[in-house]
């Protein structure tokens, strides 16, 4: 048997080592440390993706670390804050549940977190709630771009605050000159106004700072707008890599490439565009793409299924028109062109008095001279440009 004081001096330095290896346990790995200070300093830069990568590389090295888990839901909510685009539908309590806890805990960057909360609000369909929790950021911080931006982009959905949204923006800029969203929503309202030098210069100033779908189909537009097909492709094809479940980013493509003469290739995007979202301007793209390819019998299908649909479709009308000369149906081509001749002459831009007058060149033509073969010219008829419109702003 052990005497008791020896006992007692055997168990001191077991105890004194538990203590020791309880205290190390609860200390943060110097490397995980290392990676809360780059994640800190990303943070307070706005370089949130990269904090929430030094974060995560924290995390690796000590998944309960408290201070850990706290670094990367604020690296969560300031990416939110930035950009309602990132809540996921299914993520949207957990964001809610993060920013409110922040929102209690971490005063000094609470103008962050109501912002956060009114992007939430915002992405369920809550303009006005939205507006209010930036109202309350802007109370207690007027200088942050996080809450100006998402200002300006709630005020982006209704065409009448354009203004008021160009102004927020230009306030956001103001305090941070490379504040990319505010960038492409400014440049996304200037294409919508038809100042496309403006939206092109705004829209590249945001590309150079980091990439992003909104800014290359915007830049893309912009381009094409310009008759610029060559310059306009790559953005487009670049916004489709981005978001490839985007109709929008696809069919603007395949447009772009009719415009640039290559054929097959926007047919192919056309169609994919056109099982995607099988709406009329695409399917008459798709239309005009293989008559250029002298695939009549397949083109007039198509705008008979628009014309099934709408039976104004100007571009169909003429369409269908072209198709049914190159199958040699004389008759059944005039009917169209008559048809489109007897629509109104308004619409955007001119488009209808255009295709009329394209029309009336071919009624004349067939009125003249017997129809060849092929009664269309190699490269068919011009396609009826897409109206020029920033992604999901109805401006």
């Amino acid at each position: 048997m052990i005497p008791r004081p020896l006992a007692r001096a055997l168990r001191l330095p077991s105890l004194l080592l538990c203590v020791a290896m309880f205290w190390a346990c609860k200390r943060t790995p110097e490397l995980a440390r290392e990676h809360l200070a780059q994640g800190d300093v990303a943070l307070a830069a706005g370089r949130y993706p990269q904090a929430l990568a030094a974060y995560g590389h924290a995390r690796e090295l000590a998944p309960t670390d408290p201070d850990v888990q706290r670094a990367l839901m604020r690296a969560r909510v300031h990416l939110i804050a930035e950009s309602a685009a990132r809540i996921a539908p299914e993520a949207i309590d957990d964001a809610r549940y993060e920013a409110e806890l922040l929102l209690e805990t971490d005063k000094p960057r609470a103008p962050v977190y109501l912002t956060a909360l009114g992007n939430i609000l915002s992405r369920q369909g809550d303009a006005e709630g939205a507006k209010m929790k930036f109202a309350e950021a802007l109370a207690i911080d007027p200088s942050s771009t996080l809450a100006h931006t998402a200002l300006g982009l709630v005020f982006m959905s209704r065409k009448e605050d354009a203004a008021r949204a160009k102004s927020e923006f230009q306030l956001a800029l103001k305090v941070k000159p490379e504040n990319a969203g505010a960038l492409v929503g400014l440049g996304q309202i200037e294409l919508a106004e038809g100042n496309i030098a403006g939206a092109a210069e705004h829209l590249e100033a945001a590309l150079r700072i980091t990439d992003s779908f909104d800014a290359r189909l915007a830049l893309g537009r912009a381009r094409a707008t310009q008759q610029k097909s060559g310059e306009a492709i790559p953005h487009f094809q670049r916004a489709a890599e981005l978001d490839p479940k985007s109709a929008e980013a696809v069919a603007s493509l395949g447009q772009a490439l009719l415009g640039a003469g290559r054929l097959e290739e926007a047919e192919r995007a056309l169609r994919a565009a056109a099982l995607k979202r099988p709406d009329p301007e695409t399917r008459n793209a798709l239309g005009f793409a293989l008559v250029r390819q002298k695939k009549a019998a397949a083109a007039l299908d198509v705008f008979r299924g628009v014309l099934a649909d709408d039976v104004a479709s100007a571009p169909a009308l003429l369409g269908a028109g072209v198709a049914s000369e190159d199958l040699g149906q004389k008759e059944q081509a005039l009917a169209f062109y008559q048809k489109l001749l007897g629509l109104p002459a308004s619409g955007p831009g001119g488009m209808v008095a255009d295709l009329q007058r394209q029309a009336q060149s071919r009624i004349t033509a067939l009125a003249a001279a017997p129809p060849p073969a092929s009664a269309s010219a190699s490269a068919g008829p011009a396609a009826p440009r897409r109206r020029n419109e920033p992604q999901q702003n109805p401006f």
